[in-house]
């Protein structure tokens, strides 16, 4: 039998069991809850076909309706929810990035585990890799800590062939030499990790705004608690110094990049950072990034309610200092146009954006000749335009209830300053409600990867 028969008969099996298992859940829901089961069975069929409340975000730019049920756009009778299992796929490893340093150049030895989890039919000819961010390894997008199935078996089952790394100086990445260990930062203790990512809406903890609305990490989020357990169980120690993690994740996903060919980038936290810097060295490769709540805001750090500190300048909770992402989005150079000296920052001042939903809430941009004051001729700058990223288009996704709600938005007029093409999703405005930071773990994250899909089908559409 010819390789491509075998490939769809496989393909339309796995669909064929994913069809049976819904059948039967529906059957059980019906059996158990009569009526009122059938009522939620057809309620549960409309959520998963992706067809979310809200609609559209006021102000979306992109192509038309890219929310809308991506059905049509899929092979009939296909269920929108991924098996309970996870999706069916072949998984082979391997290694990129290992080079001899010489002089113990510290950026020299870049070495990357690679995971690559091939569909039972690659219906993409775009791939898909997964980026994680700090104190995680690339296990986090395979299986949640509750035990069911990550964004990388979600990806799979849309068609897409998914890689997974672990980018250096983490996990099986770990071929370091001495002098490239120069710190070492545990995971943050259990207390920070409930108040800051899975518990935040204890009333104790007296987070931002939006933070007693999380609702969505399963469990109590609370030490003691299995899922909360096995979250932090994953976490591991960050063994390099940051600009040095930044530099050496460029150059390994930019060689990832030039052998598997052009591909989606998808990062969460400072993930988002390799993958804009990765897209900057290979803008050929990459057809859009997804940045899932990046670090940020740009040239500041993030002040908890009530937190002050001994420099800078302190906005609304965000605090400027020379040395926090220089670059704006990373802390090692970008390339801009015009051109940034290496060892100096962008320029950058405290303006309020007109039309921002923000009010008067400033945020750290360019100087420009409107930011100017006062008028004159020496005011006649303009922003510098990341002209290799300018290439693809991008997707900022913020949780209801995460702490980034309060300066993703600072991030996104960053990059529309910078001439990038940017979307904006606040989860709540497609009916998602109550994420918090880690939303790609969280009970309704498959909903949320289906929106991811839509817009990337909505980019670049099957192909």
């Amino acid at each position: 039998m010819a390789t491509g028969s075998i490939r769809l008969d496989c393909l339309m099996l796995d669909r064929m069991i994913s069809t049976v298992m819904n059948t039967m859940r529906d059957v059980t829901a019906d059996q158990a809850g009569g009526a009122n089961g059938d009522k939620d069975a057809v309620d549960g069929q409309a959520e998963s076909d992706g067809t979310l409340a809200g609609g559209s975000a006021p102000g979306l730019a992109g192509p038309d309706m890219w929310m809308a049920d991506v059905s049509a756009v899929e092979l009939d009778n296909v269920p929108m929810e991924q098996p309970s299992g996870g999706s069916f796929a072949t998984r082979t490893t391997f290694f990129v990035g290992f080079n001899v340093p010489e002089d113990k150049d510290m950026a020299g030895n870049h070495q990357m585990y690679v995971e690559c989890f091939e569909p039972l039919s690659v219906v993409h000819q775009l791939s898909i890799i997964l980026i994680h961010g700090d104190w995680h390894t690339g296990q986090i997008w395979a299986t949640k800590p509750d035990g069911q199935p990550g964004w990388a078996s979600h990806f799979n089952y849309k068609g897409y062939r998914v890689y997974v790394v672990d980018l250096p100086g983490f996990g099986r990445s770990n071929s370091l030499l001495p002098d490239q260990m120069q710190v070492q930062t545990p995971p943050p203790l259990p207390f920070n990790v409930e108040r800051h990512l899975t518990a935040t809406a204890r009333p104790e903890y007296g987070g931002w705004d939006t933070a007693q609305m999380h609702d969505k990490w399963p469990g109590t989020g609370l030490q003691g608690d299995p899922v909360f357990d096995q979250y932090y169980n994953s976490l591991v120690p960050m063994l390099i110094r940051k600009k040095d993690r930044q530099m050496m994740g460029q150059k390994a996903l930019g060689e990832l990049l030039r052998r598997i060919g052009p591909s989606i980038l998808i990062g969460q936290g400072t993930g988002a950072t390799m993958a804009w810097l990765a897209a900057d060295i290979e803008p050929d490769l990459v057809a859009s990034v997804v940045a899932v709540e990046p670090t940020g805001p740009p040239g500041c750090s993030h002040l908890p309610r009530g937190g002050s500190g001994s420099q800078g300048c302190i906005l609304h909770h965000h605090q400027l200092h020379n040395r926090v992402r220089q670059f704006g989005i990373a802390d090692i150079p970008l390339t801009y146009d015009p051109p940034l000296e290496p060892d100096r920052g962008l320029d950058m001042m405290p303006v309020a954006p007109l039309g921002s939903d923000k009010g008067d809430q400033p945020c750290m941009l360019q100087h420009r000749a409107e930011n100017g004051f006062p008028k004159g001729p020496m005011s006649v700058w303009r922003p510098r335009q990341l002209v290799n990223l300018k290439k693809m288009p991008h997707l900022v996704v913020t949780g209801q209830a995460s702490r980034h709600s309060t300066f993703d938005w600072a991030t996104v007029q960053f990059l529309l300053q910078t001439g990038l093409t940017v979307e904006h999703v606040k989860l709540q405005d497609f009916g998602l409600s109550g994420n918090g930071h880690l939303l790609f773990l969280e009970e309704n994250s498959e909903q949320i990867a289906t929106l991811v899909t839509n817009w990337a089908r909505a980019c670049h559409g099957v192909a």
